[in-house]
């Protein structure tokens, strides 16, 4: 994997500190700094570019050991749109990197969104917690994941193990998809049952693959939901499901979680299962809206002790750690 993914020692350095800067797994709109809606005063409008506006976010990073590629980031965009043929429920998922990580045209790469899980794993017991957060251990058990991956790294290196006849990147991350989709895990048999299907797959490198969003095309962005705010954002996948007007329903949409399987590796070495990096991240929409926090503290509600209050004073905590995580960061690439 390293000799296929080259990084100066300085920039194996900023990565080790961009990937420890999120204050917790899952952050939301108000680490991002959202800004709020123009319809109301309550919740956010996070407009990416002309990829999708959102009124909930999340941001988590890719788990990895291979400091190569560490730095890596998943982002959750969560919107509901009305039209003439119904409600929807829209999800979209874009890749952070740090500016410092190039993958080069040797390597390979794939994410899998395991979108049928979403309805059988949860954070603790409430499904609609707006701020339960945790890892794919915590969802789907370590022993799934450990099965997952190692699945992956598995039928990756069978893929290119037949000498001259190695599939392209595309054609590997589809077979990858379909073989996992038809797969039976033991280890997964609590979520695996009349969920497992659904499951769609990207390749992240190679001809046809999505690219970065262009300072040209970020012109018409209102926020940048990644941090540090250097990083780029590739919109790598859209999700859409017919909605209701359930409250119900679309508070359960909004805060699912899509674990989404990562795979990198040097697609023209033959690799090892041992030269794949393979990981299972699991990222929500996270709440509350960072507009809520910004109304309940402008005297609507500030009686001390009060819910409000204390939403209030998180928030601000939240904004001092990122400032000092920031000029940290930001220390670290000028030394």
């Amino acid at each position: 994997m390293r000799a296929a993914l080259t990084l100066s020692a300085a920039a194996i350095a900023a990565t080790r500190v961009h990937a420890q800067d999120l204050n917790q797994t899952i952050v939301g709109c108000v680490e991002v700094e959202c800004p709020a809606s123009s319809q109301d005063t309550a919740n956010d409008n996070c407009t990416v570019a002309d990829t999708g506006s959102f009124s909930s976010i999340g941001l988590t990073r890719v788990p990895t050991n291979d400091t190569a590629i560490s730095g890596l980031s998943w982002v959750k965009g969560f919107n509901i749109t009305d039209s003439s043929s119904g409600r929807n429920f829209h999800s979209s998922f874009y890749l952070g990197a740090p500016p410092s990580l190039s993958l080069n045209a040797s390597t390979g790469g794939c994410a899998v969104f395991l979108h049928g899980v979403s309805g059988s794993i949860s954070f603790g017991q409430n499904e609609t917690d707006a701020t339960a957060l945790g890892t794919c251990n915590d969802a789907m058990g370590a022993s799934c994941v450990s099965a997952l991956t190692e699945a992956a790294r598995s039928h990756i290196s069978e893929y290119y193990s037949a000498g001259d006849n190695r599939p392209s990147t595309a054609d590997a991350c589809a077979r990858l998809q379909s073989d996992l989709q038809s797969a039976t895990f033991d280890s997964c048999a609590p979520i695996q049952r009349g969920s497992w299907n659904n499951f769609t797959a990207v390749a992240l490198t190679g001809d046809g693959a999505p690219q970065p969003i262009s300072q040209q095309e970020n012109a018409s962005a209102t926020c940048w939901p990644i941090t540090p705010k250097e990083d780029s954002l590739t919109l790598v996948s859209e999700y859409t499901q017919p909605g209701s007007d359930l409250v119900a329903d679309a508070d359960k949409a909004q805060w699912a979680i899509t674990p989404i399987l990562t795979v990198f590796y040097p697609a023209s070495d033959g690799p090892q299962a041992s030269d794949i990096d393979a990981s299972l991240t699991c990222v929500k929409a996270m709440g509350p809206a960072r507009a809520s926090l910004d109304t309940m503290n402008n005297g609507t509600n500030d009686t001390p002790g009060s819910g409000a209050a204390a939403l209030s004073s998180s928030y601000y905590l939240a904004s001092a750690t990122f400032c000092a995580t920031f000029v940290a960061l930001f220390a670290s690439y000028a030394a």
